[in-house]
């Protein structure tokens, strides 16, 4: 089983740095993944692809030395299953609204006595059914993450719950959403946003939790010193629309 780079990091005291891929290309995604990054975001919310082709992302992940962490809102526990089956290492539950939503990821994505969920030691996170089963358990609940998005309004007074609940690892700000549902969009350094992005840091240290944020490279700095741990800094979509862009526009004939 290939351990998580994120967990590592984690468990280290050491920030995690991570890149998001927008686009289904398992070239690009191996070439995010093998370029530093510990963790490649794949978004299955705003996107779709076919069961085949999700798997050659998370397949991309692992060449490259990268986690896969996807984004995924299930309907029921099979939603996860595959997934993290796949050798997908972290999931990202965006558009949380109450806790007991977080505990039922739990639960799908933790072996007992930590959660729910059914054995099938076969594939690719059990090495093809090469670990021994219950190896394969223990290694399977220590090297899963779960990330939680903290993206609603209605979601606020439950911060510090989740943070406390047992299987979460991550809570990640969204900010585009959350001051959306503000009615503030955009104004991340509104008072009131200011205040909930303390609130889930301070949240994250009480409970030995990380919270974490997408923000621009130069952001980095700025929410390290409120207590985040874990930024997503760039996508394959920022990089090709800017580049193309500057590209341009150096061209002046």
């Amino acid at each position: 089983m290939q351990p998580s780079a994120v967990l590592k990091k984690i468990r280290a005291g050491e920030t995690v740095v991570t890149a998001k891929s927008c686009y289904t290309d398992p070239e690009l995604v191996e070439i995010i993944a093998s370029s530093g990054y510990d963790a490649v975001w794949i978004c299955l919310e705003h996107k779709r692809g076919d069961a085949s082709m999700v798997y050659a992302l998370i397949q991309a992940c692992r060449l490259g030395g990268a986690d896969a962490l996807i984004r995924v809102k299930p309907s029921n526990y099979t939603d996860v299953l595959h997934l993290i089956e796949a050798g997908a290492r972290g999931i990202m539950l965006p558009r949380v609204k109450h806790v007991d939503e977080v505990r039922e990821v739990v639960s799908a994505m933790k072996f007992p006595p930590l959660g729910a969920r059914g054995f099938d030691g076969i594939h690719a996170e059990a090495d093809f059914g090469r670990i021994p089963p219950a190896e394969y358990l223990a290694k399977a609940n220590d090297e899963n993450f779960l990330v939680v998005q903290i993206e609603e309004p209605e979601v606020v007074p439950y911060v510090d719950e989740i943070a406390a609940t047992p299987g979460v690892d991550v809570l990640f700000v969204g900010p585009a959403d959350l001051t959306l549902g503000l009615g503030k969009f955009g104004k991340t350094d509104d008072p009131e946003v200011r205040v909930i992005l303390q609130s889930v840091a301070d949240a994250c240290a009480r409970h030995g939790k990380v919270a974490a944020i997408p923000c621009a490279p130069e952001q980095v700095k700025g929410y390290h010193d409120m207590g985040f741990r874990f930024f997503n800094v760039i996508s394959d979509f920022r990089c090709v629309s800017t580049g193309m862009k500057a590209a341009r526009a150096a061209v002046q004939l």
